[in-house]
């Protein structure tokens, strides 16, 4: 078969080889081919253009952001551990009082 292509006698590929070769072919084309964006799609991203230079010509307004200011926490933790002692310790003579007045002694 080598021999008839070399002397360009026969047929050459057969035609469903030679259709099987030409989808082939038009697939990778098509495949690798750059795609052309839509006209929407160029709409938008002029829109985009147009915007993004409109930011950049407007002047920038300087926001200042106000801190406040933080709680000293150890003020915040003595205060929650005077509060705890003045509760626990005011439950502990409630408690004595009560055992005082049931039974005549606290322990």
């Amino acid at each position: 078969m080598e021999d008839q292509r070399r002397s360009g006698e026969g047929e050459g590929l057969p035609d469903d080889i030679w259709e099987k070769f030409e989808k082939d072919s038009w697939g990778r084309i098509d495949e690798s081919a750059p795609k052309e964006p839509s006209a929407r799609a160029r709409m938008v991203e002029e829109r985009f253009r147009q915007e993004e230079a409109a930011r950049a010509a407007a002047p920038r307004r300087k926001r200042r952001r106000v801190r406040r200011p933080r709680p000293n926490l150890s003020e915040g933790r003595l205060r929650t551990v005077l509060i705890s002692v003045a509760v626990i310790g005011g439950m502990i003579a409630v408690s004595a009082l009560a055992a005082w007045l049931q039974y005549g002694r606290v322990f």
